[in-house]
């Protein structure tokens, strides 16, 4: 009764305001944790027909089921080092973060007579994955030496692209055109050249380069409130048991909420195990006819109870929205992320498998 729906006009739209904002930027959408939850083998499907050039994804398993689900588009897969066969069996594109790893793929790759295009990642303020600027050049020029690795591009990651100082991140962008001069005295030309995340699509155009790395935009959130993106993924149930209980009666583990009146209480059937928070025990609320309905007690791992009491019409199987719009009224992922002190990506990348995911239109 409990499934995720998801707008790929929504997220056509969205692709479309990167391409507005990104002009002749090769573009590559961001798929990881199945597509930040919205199902990834579809999502990457609907992409490539609407004008991704590239996919990008986490670890291996992801870039697998991409290639499995009929994905043929190039894919970098970010923070893999091992599962060299892999990457040559299905034509997948690695990051190198050091020389040791490169060179390990271009063994591997001589053995099938055969070159690996790779990228490679500079760390130039994450402080994760990536060679240091100061000793960049000189470890890409080794790597450019490796007789079964083509090097195509060269990528950075910002720390703070999405606050209004962009101090750090113009210190960011100017780390790595730093390494890109240093590398043309030696004519080492790489293809591609990429650091832009979401926010830094929106608001910083000096590391749009020659291709962007979209990923939470895609799904409609950012950080700009007039960025014109549309929300892509809505959670909806329906109303499992209508029950009429009597003042000072307690509802849910723990007796943390009490009806203080005659009271109508709805059980709807998503829990934590769905990946809806338990943190929004007593705090979130729901739509149900178009207006806010408050949970009451805790949310258990699989149901919810909701008053609805002030709530004309209700009905059993009455829709119930948990995330998304109904009438004039609306639950974001960022107003879930504010009332569980997290941030939109996790209330997104949560929602469990157990979850069906239906794709209109």
């Amino acid at each position: 009764m409990t499934f995720a729906e998801i707008d790929l006009d929504a997220l056509h739209h969205n692709l479309k305001v990167v391409k507005k904002n990104t002009g002749s930027a090769k573009i590559a959408a961001i798929v990881k944790a199945d597509a930040y939850g919205h199902g990834a083998a579809k999502v990457a499907q609907h992409l490539s027909e609407k004008g991704a050039s590239f996919f990008g994804v986490a670890f291996m398993a992801e870039a697998i089921a991409l290639r499995e689900s009929g994905i043929t588009a190039p894919i970098l897969v970010f923070f893999d080092r091992e599962h060299i066969r892999e990457f040559i069996n299905y034509s997948l594109i690695p990051v190198f973060s050091d020389l040791d790893t490169a060179k390990r793929f271009s063994s591997e790759a001589r053995r099938h007579n055969l070159r690996i295009p790779a990228h490679v990642k500079l760390d130039t303020g994450m402080g994760r994955m990536g060679l240091r600027p100061d000793r960049a050049a000189a470890e890409i020029r080794k790597m450019a030496g490796l007789k079964n690795i083509e090097l195509q591009g060269l990528m950075s990651h910002f720390s703070e692209a999405d606050l209004q100082d962009k101090e750090f991140a113009h210190h960011q962008i100017k780390s790595f055109r730093s390494v890109v001069k240093e590398l043309k005295a030696p004519n080492i030309r790489l293809k591609y050249l990429h650091m832009a995340n979401s926010a830094a699509v929106l608001t910083v155009p000096e590391a749009h380069f020659n291709m962007v790395r979209p990923g939470i935009m895609l799904y409609g959130y950012g950080c700009c409130e007039k960025s014109g993106l549309r929300p892509v993924l809505s959670l909806k149930s329906r109303i499992l048991l209508l029950k009429k209980v009597p003042a000072g009666t307690p509802i849910s583990y723990g007796r943390t909420f009490i009806t203080k009146r005659k009271s109508v209480i709805a059980t709807i059937p998503v829990g934590y195990a769905d990946g809806y928070s338990r943190r929004l025990s007593n705090t979130g609320e729901v739509l149900i006819n178009s207006r806010r309905a408050p949970i009451a007690g805790r949310v258990c791992m699989d149901t919810i109870m909701v008053d609805v009491t002030d709530i004309p019409g209700v009905s059993y199987r009455s829709e119930v929205v948990l995330i998304g719009k109904q009438g004039k009224e609306k639950i974001t992922a960022d107003e879930i992320a504010e009332k569980t002190g997290t941030i939109a990506y996790e209330v997104l990348t949560s929602i469990s498998k157990r979850v069906p995911r239906a794709y209109k239109p």
